[in-house]
């Protein structure tokens, strides 16, 4: 994720621009020598095609016009992302909740899945989570690429019901807003809202946080707010009267830390518990947003080895087929913060290489 963390638990490094600016800069000197790389726009691939022996030698593919099209190659690179962009593959493989799911970027409505189900069906082993995906809570009402909204640690999260369902502090907001947004999704069509009061501006630099276009909505008081946001108001005030009765002393001035866990957890009987940042909500202005649950990338892909060649069932390479990206499967349930745009690159770079190798030592045999 771009640093939009108030708090982090880790470091991260990432290049400036992240992955958008990689593939500006290699596409541009891709067109920049187009004796030696040829590239077809507005082309897509369907499938692979496989030799007598076995060997990857192209693949078929359709252009604009749905006219076929085949491309002989001595190998093929998969590289064409997940499948967070194909409906009928979330809806197979993470089931009903994938309606209530969209990609986090307008790229990610391209990435349908073609390079992992071409691999799969020319016999290619699963790789990854196929039934999980990195998750990131966004505002649904924005749709600027990334509007993360990560201020729930100081805050409530409730449902349209007007209840609290999840623990929204047990870590830092780096380190648990991929599981709080699995819980968002779990919720009535998908949606949550986080309540904030005027405590809020305790938080330095709280605005990092919020990277939505769509600016809060705000009520002086909190029936007000209930109206706003279309959550029966009873429901919300008992919620925030429990939330608030099990709320511990509060700290005032430098004894609140706001960067830190500060183990200011509800007392024993709230359920679910807060565990840290617990301060009462009751003081107007409110503010909240609307989050749902997005989809950065899908974890399900290709197995690969070490050197991004694409394993068969058995575990055996299968010749002149690699795979890099989010087409190869790496990730369980939880993502590694920083560690996509590098998988890409990594094993791109180790694909390219070891094919390149092999190319050159069939030309001479």
């Amino acid at each position: 994720m771009p640093n939009y963390f108030i708090s982090e638990s880790t470091t991260r490094i990432a290049p400036i621009g992240g992955g958008w600016a990689l593939v500006e800069a290699l596409a541009k000197y891709a067109e920049s020598v187009p004796d030696d790389i040829s590239i077809h726009y507005q082309t897509t691939a369907k499938s692979l095609v496989i030799d007598d022996q076995g060997r990857i030698e192209g693949l078929n593919a359709v252009t604009a016009n749905n006219r076929p099209v085949r491309f002989n190659a001595r190998g093929v690179i998969l590289a064409s992302g997940g499948f967070e962009g194909n409906p009928e593959m979330l809806s197979h493989y993470l089931g009903p909740d994938a309606q209530w799911i969209r990609p986090i970027a307008r790229g990610g409505y391209y990435n349908r899945g073609e390079g992992i189900r071409m691999g799969l069906e020319a016999g290619a082993a699963p790789g990854g989570d196929f039934g999980s995906f990195h998750a990131q809570p966004v505002d649904p009402r924005s749709g600027a690429i990334e509007a993360a909204v990560v201020t729930f640690n100081y805050g409530v999260l409730i449902n349209l019901d007007g209840d609290r369902f999840t623990d929204e502090a047990p870590l830092t907001a780096d380190a648990c807003y991929e599981a709080i947004s699995r819980d968002i999704l779990q919720q009535k069509k998908g949606l949550a809202y986080v309540i904030h009061d005027a405590r809020l501006d305790d938080v330095p630099n709280w605005r990092l946080g919020v990277r939505s276009d769509q600016p809060p909505i705000e009520a002086d008081t909190l029936e007000q707010l209930a109206k706003k946001i279309g959550v029966d108001y009873d429901r919300l005030k008992a919620t925030m009267d429990t939330y608030n009765a099990h709320c511990p002393p509060e700290p005032t001035g430098d004894d609140f830390k706001a960067l830190e866990l500060d183990g200011l957890r509800t007392n024993p009987g709230l359920v679910p518990p807060k565990s840290n940042w617990s301060r009462p909500l009751d003081r107007g202005p409110y503010r909240a947003w609307p989050i749902m649950c997005s989809n950065c990338f899908t974890f399900g892909g290709l197995k690969v080895n070490p050197s991004a060649q694409v394993l068969d069932m058995d575990g055996r390479p299968m010749p002149g087929l690699y795979a890099a990206g989010e087409t190869m499967g790496v990730y369980h349930r939880t993502y590694t913060g920083s560690t996509s745009v590098m998988r890409g690159c990594v094993f791109g770079r180790i694909a390219g290489q070891h094919a390149a190798t092999a190319w050159s030592q069939n030309d001479r045999t």
